[in-house]
């Protein structure tokens, strides 16, 4: 008998309460073969209440875990990765940000992007050409972005235009793999290389992306060079281990 499988949405969401409606009720246009949950890292405003709120008319697709404390992205993400395995229901999970940047319309055709092309983690790209003019973030954060783009490049023979994008859909054999391991700090950058080395499968589409509606990054001004070189170091640490054989 065949399994029909679902696909997962991960929001992970720190005191996002000046955008997390605006996000999950845009979500509610999506088949019903998708479900939403929501991991509220350790928030301290009303994150939790809007979240649980917003629930009660989802008919279970829209779950919420509350996290005691705030572990930052990495953690939250993971949570919702190792959510998906505990249901065993799910092929592709797909990161998407609370804050009101992503196209929700986006998110079907990233997932068809993945499945078409067999991907192991497919990235929405703000940098690739698109019909639409959308938000590609600051001059600042453009910069660290094609330098991590340089070096991944550089280490892993083959590159993503957008490394740091929180638009991801990943498959079976990626999640997987992340929800038993996961960087805890700015995972992105680092959990694509990780990828590539191993010999997953890795592609971009466009996208587009607005400035986020409400809350404040949790990268400003006096982190993007703590940022870089952690992320940088974290990079290079892992290009000295041994290879890892890839899930099946």
């Amino acid at each position: 008998m065949s399994t029909t499988f679902r696909r997962l949405i991960v929001i992970p969401a720190y005191n996002e309460e000046r955008s997390l409606a605006c996000t999950i009720e845009k979500l509610a246009s999506l088949p019903e073969s998708f479900d939403v949950v929501v991991v509220n890292d350790g928030s301290s405003d009303g994150t939790s209440s809007i979240a649980h709120d917003l629930a009660a008319s989802w008919n279970g697709r829209l779950h919420i875990i509350d996290l005691p404390l705030n572990g930052g992205i990495g953690v939250a993400v993971q949570t919702g990765y190792r959510f998906a395995e505990s249901k065993g229901i799910y092929d592709y999970v797909v990161q998407h940000d609370a804050d009101g940047q992503h196209e929700s319309a986006d998110i079907v055709s990233l997932v068809d992007y993945c499945q078409t092309h067999q991907l192991d983690l497919g990235i929405g790209s703000r940098f690739l050409p698109t019909e639409h003019n959308g938000f590609r973030s600051t001059r600042l954060r453009r910069m660290g972005i094609r330098f991590l783009s340089g070096l991944i490049g550089t280490l892993a023979g083959q590159s993503a235009s957008d490394p740091t994008s929180g638009f991801r859909c990943a498959g079976p054999r990626a999640w997987q793999r992340f929800a038993e391991h996961y960087p805890d700090d700015y995972p992105e950058p680092e959990s694509l290389y990780w990828l590539l080395r191993n010999g997953l499968r890795v592609g971009e589409t466009s996208v587009r992306m607005h400035a986020r509606q409400g809350g404040e990054s949790s990268i400003g001004a006096t982190r993007a060079v703590y940022y870089m070189a952690k992320v940088t170091l974290a990079i290079c640490v892992d290009m000295l281990r041994p290879k890892e054989q890839t899930l099946t």
